[in-house]
């Protein structure tokens, strides 16, 4: 606890000037291991029966990457090739569930979880001059534009998974798998203009909302061949937990992206501790509830504060933690 006082008391220059590399400040990354990451390199979702998923493995690749524990990295990226990689696609089976006999009963991918992993592999490669992960990074990156993207309306999108979202003449797409920062990355990387369609595409999407009062990314959204879009009737037509990621990525690309100034308009029309966590974009209809911590700090990023390493308090569950974890790194990138 001292530790993470003297920190705080650091100002924002000497903060960012240190390396978060260095052992002495890698506390929310232990705390963070030491809830959420097992000894055999599965990192288990608190808040969901403690099965894991391509998502949380590629978030806590990134953490370790960040932190330069390379032995964590090591152990995280065995268990997912192990456990969740698909023989025949090349990409990761999105869930892994330790609540019933068979840990692996849906073997549809998640296009967000692949997409992380590939980008923290290729950074790690840079960093670490390892060309084992550079290479594992680019096979996948390829297999994620391969087999989950593609172009309705107009639009090149990431389909969520390669099963289950392609109908015949609209798509179903998750607005928070368009990860900015790794199209971003990827792009400079590969030289793949794809990349920057997927990215210019999704910001363009994001423009062009329709059938919504609020214009806030939905969690899911259903893109019609004539371009149309609305938020797709299978889920509630919120922006909530999943979409919460949209400013996030964006930030993280670029914290001046036009696209964040809606979000900035809204959160801005409610008390920094009392904004809702979920807003139906369709009726205006608002949580009874506050964003809990992980959302907070995704609000407090784009709203222009400082970022500080998030504590990760017992009580804590893993996807709170993670976004408190996200908009540190997306804060220390763009500092």
């Amino acid at each position: 606890m001292m530790l993470k006082k003297f920190i705080k008391s650091l100002s924002v220059g000497t903060l960012v000037a240190l390396s978060i590399s260095s052992q002495s400040f890698a506390s929310a990354w232990d705390d963070y291991k030491a809830k959420y990451l097992q000894q055999d390199g599965a990192i288990v979702d608190t808040g969901n029966n403690n099965m894991s998923h391509s998502e949380g493995q590629g978030y806590g690749l990134m953490f370790a990457l960040a932190y330069d524990d390379k032995e964590s990295f090591e152990k995280i990226l065995n268990w997912t090739n192990q456990n969740l990689k698909d023989p025949k696609s090349g990409l990761y089976y999105w869930s892994y569930r330790r609540d019933g006999s068979d840990p692996l009963p849906d073997k549809n991918n998640a296009t967000d979880g692949d997409l992380f992993i590939a980008w923290t592999l290729i950074k790690a490669g840079k960093k670490w001059q390892n060309k084992a992960y550079l290479k594992q990074g680019e096979t996948l990156a390829n297999l994620v534009t391969t087999l989950t993207a593609t172009k309705v309306g107009g639009y090149n999108v990431v389909l969520p998974g390669v099963s289950g979202f392609f109908y015949d003449n609209y798509v179903v797409v998750n607005p928070s798998y368009f990860i900015y920062p790794a199209f971003k990355d990827l792009a400079n990387y590969t030289y793949i203009k794809l990349w920057k369609e997927l990215s210019s595409d999704g910001k363009k999407l994001l423009n062009n909302l329709s059938g919504q009062k609020i214009k806030l990314a939905p969690d899911w959204l259903e893109l019609h061949a004539d371009s149309t879009n609305l938020p797709a009737p299978q889920w509630p037509s919120r922006s909530s937990y999943d979409a919460i990621r949209v400013p996030l990525y964006l930030y993280w690309a670029d914290p001046n992206c036009p696209e964040l100034q809606v979000y900035k308009t809204y959160y801005a029309s409610f008390d920094e501790n009392n904004t809702p966590a979920w807003v139906d974009v369709v009726t205006e209809e608002k949580a009874n509830y506050f964003m809990s911590s992980g959302l907070r700090a995704v609000r407090d990023l784009v709203m222009g504060k400082v970022i500080l390493e998030p504590e990760i308090t017992k009580s804590e569950d893993y996807y709170n933690a993670s976004l408190s974890m996200l908009a540190y790194l997306a804060y220390l990138d763009n500092h």
